[in-house]
């Protein structure tokens, strides 16, 4: 029980760091959308824009109304339920990831508000003018990777129960590494967000604003896909997940709070040690060019 409660005490912290930092943007008159103008996108990408913003804030709802049913259905609040709202209360860590170069390019033409990353601690990097919706609105929509990876880590097991646990996990990292760039290619190419730093002989598409740097989807196999994956994988017969063992003994009052709280204090720290991996990636990378309706740092 020890795991659960950890985490759970975890998920305060994040919830009263990320209400510290929106409490201060807010009171300094930050919330409200970045002037508009200034650039210009073609047509079929307003209409994209547009359409991946609907698409992806009804799955995002669709999404919490099936798990909130599997959790009424399990009696308790199910694994993927608590990892789904730690995604959700991770998008505050985003601007992490340019504390040191301009790392993520959003589009200017989605949703959004002036940035809160000169209120994050630590955080100095130059000045990102926009947050946009469709980019931070990508963290739900992470659990995707890890539900995809359970299914093959679960899928080679069956096929391959002389295999041991280790065998299994490589294999999924690299099943999922692969699949992983389509998945980024789809949520990208109708305007969700571009990278403004390429890593040379590293990076697929390399002259086009959709390119792809391998240490994104090396990021997403590493921080956001085997952590689940590998929880799965050595759980033991009977038992739950190691963050969430134990925690159906806690008092019924404190279950549901307890493992929605380690969901959230796993994943942001999983975020954050994504974002800061995307630093040290950012230090061995160069500018790359970007069309006027990404987002570019003030200078």
């Amino acid at each position: 029980m020890i795991a659960p409660v950890f985490w759970a005490g975890l998920g305060v912290l994040c919830l009263l760091a990320q209400t510290w930092v929106f409490a201060r943007w807010a009171a300094d008159g930050n919330a409200h959308a970045y002037p508009s103008g200034g650039y210009d996108i073609p047509e079929p990408l307003r209409i994209s824009t547009l359409a991946l913003e609907i698409v992806v804030t009804v799955g995002i709802l669709a999404a919490a109304v099936l798990l909130w049913r599997l959790s009424r259905t399990a009696g308790h609040v199910t694994l993927y339920t608590t990892l789904f709202t730690g995604y959700l209360l991770s998008f505050w860590t985003n601007p992490y990831s340019g504390t040191v170069y301009h790392a993520a390019g959003h589009n200017r033409y989605s949703l959004n508000v002036v940035s809160w990353g000169p209120y994050l601690p630590g955080w100095h990097g130059p000045f990102p003018q926009i947050e946009s919706f469709i980019l931070n609105a990508s963290y739900p929509v992470s659990l995707i990777w890890a539900v995809i990876g359970v299914a093959v880590a679960g899928h080679l097991k069956q096929r391959r129960p002389s295999w041991t646990r280790a065998r299994v996990a490589a294999l999924t990292a690299v099943i999922i590494f692969v699949v992983d760039v389509p998945l980024e290619t789809a949520y990208m190419r109708p305007g969700g967000w571009a990278y403004p730093r390429a890593l040379s002989y590293l990076t697929l598409f390399e002259d086009d604003w959709y390119r792809i740097p391998l240490t994104s989807p090396f990021t997403m196999v590493l921080f956001v896909t085997m952590p689940v994956v590998l929880m799965y994988l050595y759980t033991k017969p009977g038992k739950e997940v190691w963050l969430l063992e134990g925690s159906l003994q806690l008092p019924p009052r404190a279950r549901t709070p307890i493992r929605l709280l380690a969901g959230i204090g796993f994943i942001n720290l999983s975020m954050m040690a994504f974002q800061w991996f995307m630093v040290m990636a950012s230090l061995v990378s160069y500018q790359a060019g970007l069309p006027s309706w990404i987002n570019l740092p003030n200078t």
